[in-house]
């Protein structure tokens, strides 16, 4: 009965990034022509038009704009201007503090005007994950109360706590796709943490089907069960016939995925599997590696992009250019009784390449860098003072290279994602046009970076 609470209320809070925006019929359509227009004047600016050769191959093409038949003139997406609000909400009783709940979310910054249909829709999800928040915080609350949870002897009370994020998977002008990292610690049960996809046509604001990215659903377990046994941390010797009856059983609207700018990702977790637990674990299949499985309209992606990571959940990118993906995965050791972490884990699965550091911090906020030039690197934006209530917390940024999976601490700077009052944060997306203040400038405002020749932000 306890179990079924948490999910049910967890379920409420996650809902609300997938119930806006009209889902489309679940029909696979015939491919989609990337149509040739001319942009719209927008608050960034235009990215020049490229001629994109057909391939055959997806060998040593994984993130790059992907075929259009009869060397048609493809325009390269931009990417979005969005912003990130934060809202926390602490309940105490005396000395006795009771619950803590934060939830995060994602809502245009510029561009609104442009991309009208999906501004709507972010905000729409907003306004319903805040009211959903508030609901879940109040039923806690009563939930003590009736319980008996604060009659007799407290020492042995655990504060409830409660958070939901939203983390930007892919953010240009044909997608967007946010992933939804929720966590629950209740005490009177099991931690828990969950993922969750949400991903929109752009232009429309449409919530799209894997069907609609997808053309043989037929295909997709075995690559599935195939990318699960072929990395580490992922996963390893699951039975395909698992993952078969899994997409078999699992209506398209209860699988958890997103649509990034080299694949698509699948996400596992609590009882997606009756044989056997792999909460936590991901699989992507990549663009370049199954070409003729995806719709051609949505592999048109930037060269450059941003990705922020869950922590403890694996992400997949060619990092050495031979064409397959190579895992990476950040893990943050985090002490419980004060709430902050001390040592941050880098992982890839090249040769099995681990960084590990001592890392005192709020919180770790680890972005996966893709430059035009072809480099890989992680941003890793750490929380230095506590962000919440109306409070700008000190951010401190540590870059590591990791081309060709070998991980190197590059520096560090103390910069951050732009700080709009309150509790706002501009997003850093796009490689070539990061807003981010500089702690250390003394400038009285965010600038405009972009990432350097050696990794580290360099002003514009």
């Amino acid at each position: 009965m306890k179990k079924l609470l948490l999910i049910a209320l967890l379920t409420c809070c996650i809902g609300t990034f997938t119930a806006c925006g009209k889902g489309n019929p679940q029909t696979t359509d015939a491919p989609e022509t990337v149509e040739n227009k001319t942009p719209e004047k927008g608050t960034q600016e235009s990215r020049d038009k490229e001629v994109v050769q057909e391939s055959t191959s997806g060998e040593g093409n994984e993130e790059t704009n992907t075929s259009v038949e009869n060397n048609e003139v493809v325009e390269l997406p931009e990417i979005l201007s969005l912003k990130e609000t934060y809202a926390s909400r602490y309940e105490w009783q005396d000395a006795l503090w009771l619950l803590y709940s934060e939830y995060s979310n994602v809502t245009m910054w510029e561009g609104a005007e442009q991309y009208s249909e999906i501004d709507r829709v972010l905000s729409e999800s907003a306004g319903m994950q805040t009211r959903s928040m508030e609901d879940e915080v109040d039923n806690i609350l009563s939930f003590i109360t009736d319980m008996g949870m604060l009659d007799g002897d407290l020492a042995d009370f655990e504060t409830q706590v409660s958070t939901s994020n939203a983390q930007v998977r892919r953010a240009d002008s044909v997608v967007l796709s946010l992933v939804t990292d929720s966590y629950a610690d209740y005490g009177f049960i099991e931690d828990f943490r969950g993922m969750w996809g949400s991903n929109y046509d752009v232009q429309t604001g449409e919530e799209l089907l894997l069907s609609d990215v997808i053309l043989d659903m037929d295909a997709v377990p075995g690559i599935v069960c195939k990318e699960l046994n072929s990395h580490l941390w992922a996963g390893s010797d699951y039975p395909e016939t698992v993952v078969e009856e899994y997409f078999k059983n699992t209506p398209q609207d209860g699988i958890r995925w997103s649509l990034d700018y080299n694949g698509v990702t699948f996400y596992f977790g609590y009882d997606d599997f009756t044989e056997m637990s792999i909460v936590g674990k991901t699989a992507t299949i990549s663009f370049a590696e199954y070409p003729e499985l995806f719709h051609k309209k949505y592999m048109n992606v930037p060269e450059a992009y941003m990705v922020r990571l869950p922590l403890d959940y694996s992400f997949f990118s060619d990092l050495d250019g031979d064409g397959a993906l190579e895992e990476l995965n950040c893990t943050g050791l985090f002490n419980e009784t004060d709430r902050f972490y001390t040592q941050l884990g880098i992982y890839t699965d090249v040769n099995g390449c681990y960084q590990y550091e001592e890392l005192f911090a709020y919180d770790y906020q680890p972005y996966y860098v893709k430059t035009e030039d072809g480099n890989h690197y992680i941003y890793l934006f750490c929380e230095e003072n506590e962000i919440g209530n109306h409070v700008q917390g000190q951010m401190m940024l540590v870059v590591y290279n990791i081309n060709g999976g070998v991980i190197t601490r590059v520096g560090d700077m103390n910069i951050g994602p732009a700080y709009i009052p309150s509790d706002m944060f501009l997003l850093p997306l796009d490689p070539n046009h990061m807003l981010l203040d500089n702690y250390d400038s003394g400038a009285q405002d965010f600038e405009v970076y972009e990432v350097g020749k050696d990794g580290m932000p360099t002003l514009k």
